[in-house]
Order: structure tokens, then C-alpha cells, then sequence
């Protein structure tokens, strides 16, 4: 029977191991980096957020208690309605108590109709984005997973905090229409709005060509 010198069959099976950790490497995908999921959540967060607060920045104090109809949320209660949701969601799914000057409460419609002034809104909002910045950044990846009750349902961690995207995006959007019912144009949509305007004015026609006398 042939046998294999020592350090031969110590260097084949070296290869092979290494050959088949490669194999495993190739074959599933690496894992997300830490933190990944928070982040790319706050990227579409910030976005809407940014816009929030230059609408209301743009929406004059006399408007703020315009609503399109009775039993709709007014202008200003829609901007505290976004500030309401940040500071649940993240007290639902994370567990955490609001801090004690954000005056938070459980009590929706009594929240919505705690100021109707506009730099008393804008710094409620403000306050509590930042508050969701904060919270979600601390948010470990072993928690992404964990289950909370919400609004009858039981979802995870993730779930809760993709649901906040999605509700502060629905507001913007609210938001955007009360602005432009009353002929409030959004500020990112300034310039398109400017640049359409130039390209539908009409071109002033050339002056006609003088006659041979």
C-alpha cells in the first residue's frame, strides 16, 4: 500500500479546507454590515422629513388653521399629527419613554390641537425628528427581529420603523396638497415650477422685415 509522506498530506488537506471556505463564501452572500438597515432607513426618513419642514417654513401663519373640509385634519394638525407618530412608533417599538420636554402624550386628538403657531410647530417637529435620528441609530441589529404589539398587530422591530417612513411620507403628501390648494408652491419644486413657466411663455415674434422704398 502506498503511503504519502507527512507534510504532503498535510499541505493537501490545507488546500482543501481553503478550497472549500472559498466555496462557502461564494455561495452565500455576505452578511449586511451593522447598522445597515438603520441607515438606509434614515436616508428615506430625512428626505421626507427635510421636506416637512421647509413646507411648513413656506406655509404663511395665516394659513394654519385652513382644512379642506369639517371633521379633516386642519393645516397645523397635520404637521403635529407627523410629530405625534414619531415619538409613538419609536416609543412602541422601542420602548423608550419620549423625553420629559417633548410633552408627549397618548391622546392624538388632543395633540393635534395643542398650537396652531407656526414656530411653535416647526420646533415640535423638528424636536421630535431628531428624537427618531437618535433613537433609530441606537436601535442594535439583534432588535431588528424583536416582536411589539401595534394597533392590534403584532410586528417586528423593522416593521415599525419602515411603517414611520411610510406614515411621515403619507403626511407629506397631505401636506402638499393643503399647500397647493391654496397656492403654496412646495420649495424643491420652485425652480421646475420656474423653469415650466419660462418654457410656456410665449416667444415675442420678430419685428417684421422693412419694405424697399
Amino acid at each position: 500500500m502506498k503511503t504519502h509522506p507527512r507534510p504532503t498530506l498535510t499541505l493537501a488537506l490545507s488546500m482543501a479546507l481553503t478550497s472549500l471556505t472559498a466555496a462557502a463564501h461564494a455561495a452565500s452572500p455576505e452578511a449586511a454590515p451593522k447598522g445597515a438597515f438603520q441607515t438606509d432607513m434614515l436616508v428615506q426618513f430625512d428626505d421626507a422629513a427635510k421636506k416637512v419642514i421647509a413646507l411648513e417654513d413656506a406655509v404663511p401663519q395665516n394659513k394654519f388653521g385652513w382644512r379642506p373640509g369639517p371633521g379633516v385634519r386642519s393645516i397645523s394638525e397635520a404637521y403635529l399629527h407627523i410629530a405625534f407618530a414619531n415619538y409613538a412608533v419609536i416609543k412602541f417599538a422601542t420602548g423608550k419613554e419620549p423625553p420629559a420636554d417633548a410633552g408627549f402624550e397618548m391622546n392624538p386628538d388632543k395633540w393635534d390641537k395643542k398650537t396652531t403657531k407656526k414656530d411653535e410647530i416647526k420646533t415640535i417637529l423638528e424636536k421630535s425628528i431628531d428624537y427618531v435620528r437618535m433613537a433609530v441609530k441606537a436601535v442594535p441589529d439583534a432588535d431588528l427581529d424583536r416582536k411589539f404589539s401595534f394597533f392590534g398587530n403584532e410586528v417586528t422591530v423593522r416593521g415599525g420603523l419602515i411603517a414611520l417612513v411610510g406614515h411621515i411620507n403619507e403626511h407629506l403628501g397631505q401636506s402638499v396638497a393643503y399647500a397647493r390648494a391654496n397656492k403654496i408652491v412646495p420649495p424643491w419644486s420652485r425652480k421646475e415650477a420656474a423653469k415650466e413657466a419660462k418654457e410656456m411663455k410665449p416667444t415675442p415674434a420678430a419685428p417684421a422685415a422693412a419694405k424697399d422704398k
